[in-house]
């Protein structure tokens, strides 16, 4: 009996409307009174009889309309908590200010830029050799730089980069740069000229504490104008040629001469499928031009700052000044080689009056360094010119699962000068008693990097001299070598 109510129920609201349409009814009905249960079983019968004929006809019994529903309110503002929300909107709006590599502010298209850099890095330095009266164990803030580096109209380029270590205040860097294409660049102001491979990498990256003894020789920053170019031919090509003052590193100009520089870099296996020889890079450059004013560098020293040679004070560039140097680096996974040669001849006066005046004397200068290192942690590198980002920041409170980033760094370099230096008689241009024409460094070298911003150097440096140099007015004070322990604590941005 309870199937059968069941079904009437079902029969009853499912076939009912269909029935109605079919039989006609379309007014409303009088009321009548409750059914029994015979009347109710008598209907099923009825309807079903219904069902069958409307199946016979093709059509189907129209289901009872559903309850009405309330219209769907709006939906409410996303929360701003939940994912999903405002939240991701914001996520994926560009962001106008904040932390890339650096403190930066720019417009949304990207075509107006402003990041902040910083550089600190304090230094110690320690002198081994006992009766050694010239350089002194002393801290020191070796560079305190803050920069700004801005875009503007998408391809115009500007950097100006101050410096405050060792108690003064020098610009580094100031030009401005046109970037419409990578190829052809043109560029204006204070500049590092494109001469040496070493000079080149920023000094925030260099693996050791200083750069090798041929680096005194060769140009750094001046003042003038170059055109410029990087990855052409699917990066395997960059070149550089500059016009500049002819200053080693310096900021005015005291004669009408100027310099030309020219250097190229080639990576004949570059491709986007890494070999064996995709990180070999082999590089040229020159320099030409004339110089007229008191020598420089008058003191040569040693990468941790042992005076081993000193011009006489009266000696004068006067004549032409040639320099080349060839270079190859080499990177595969954590593995960094780079070799460099320097040659230079120079025309030089010994005095500025007398005999001394009318006599050139033209004198070489050669030299080179070799640099290896090798990260222990595993991270790679392409380049010295980028930061090290460790696999595994420092955490003190688990140094051995988060060591940071070790490197091994180890470097040999030499730079000798001509004999004509030392010449007897108004042709000498220093005191062979008190110095050398030639000097050799090795620097072995520790890096130990916290993160990507943090890193702390630790450099051995051991010095040979061809001849005797002193370094004080003791009797003991004659050194044919030099020893010197440095490091150093370095926070960039």
């Amino acid at each position: 009996m309870g199937s059968r109510r069941r079904r009437a129920a079902w029969l009853l609201g499912a076939v009912l409307p269909a029935a109605w349409l079919a039989a006609g009814v379309g007014r409303a009905q009088e009321p009548r009174p409750a059914p029994t249960m015979a009347d109710l079983e008598q209907r099923v019968r009825e309807l079903e009889e219904i069902v069958r004929q409307l199946q016979a006809q093709g059509q189907k019994p129209v289901a009872p309309p559903e309850k009405p529903q309330t219209p769907p309110s709006p939906p409410s503002p996303p929360d701003s908590s939940k994912e999903g929300g405002a939240e991701k909107k914001k996520d994926d709006a560009p962001k106008v200010a904040g932390w890339d590599n650096g403190f930066f502010l720019r417009s949304a298209d990207k075509a107006y830029q402003l990041r902040i850099t910083g550089q600190i890095q304090g230094d110690s330095r320690s002198y081994v050799n006992t009766g050694d009266r010239v350089d002194i164990d002393a801290f020191s803030v070796r560079r305190a730089r803050l920069g700004i580096e801005a875009t503007v109209f998408d391809h115009y380029e500007f950097r100006f980069l101050p410096d405050f270590g060792n108690g003064q205040t020098r610009v580094q860097d100031a030009y401005g740069n046109v970037h419409y294409v990578d190829w052809l660049q043109f560029e204006a102001g204070k500049f590092k000229q494109p001469f040496s491979y070493e000079q080149l990498v920023q000094d925030r990256f260099v693996p050791t504490m200083e750069r090798s003894l041929i680096d005194q020789l060769v140009p750094a920053r001046d003042v003038g104008v170059m055109v410029h170019g990087q990855k052409l031919f699917g990066d395997r090509f960059d070149y550089a040629v500059s016009v500049s003052n002819g200053e080693i590193n310096g900021d005015a100009d005291v004669n009408d001469n100027k310099d030309v520089a020219a250097r190229v870099a080639v990576r004949p296996f570059a491709s986007s499928d890494p070999t064996l020889l995709s990180g070999l890079q082999f590089g040229m450059a020159a320099t030409t031009g004339v110089q007229q004013e008191l020598v420089s560098p008058a003191v040569l020293r040693t990468p941790g700052g042992v005076p081993w040679f000193q011009f006489n004070a009266t000696v004068r560039a006067d004549g032409v000044r040639n320099r080349y140097s060839p270079e190859v680096s080499y990177f595969l996974g954590g593995l960094g080689l780079a070799a460099q040669y320097y040659h230079q001849d120079q025309r030089l006066h010994p005095a500025l009056v007398g005999a001394g005046s009318r006599v050139l004397v033209d004198l070489p200068a050669e030299g080179f360094y070799v640099l290896a290192t090798y990260l222990l942690t595993g991270e790679e590198r392409t380049t010295y010119s980028q930061a090290v980002v460790p696999n595994a920041s420092f955490d003190p409170a688990h140094p051995l699962s988060y060591p940071g980033a070790w490197e091994l760094v180890t470097r040999v370099s030499h730079l000798e000068l001509g004999s004509e230096v030392f010449a007897p008689g108004v042709p000498r241009l220093a005191d062979p008693t008190r110095y050398t024409r030639a000097a050799t460094e090795l620097t072995l070298g520790f890096n130990w990097y916290l993160n990507a911003w943090v890193r702390a150097q630790f450099n051995y440096e051991h010095a040979w001299f061809d001849s005797p140099v002193r370094l004080g007015p003791a009797p003991n004070a004659l050194f044919r070598h030099s020893d010197a322990i440095l490091a150093r604590m370095q926070v960039i941005f």
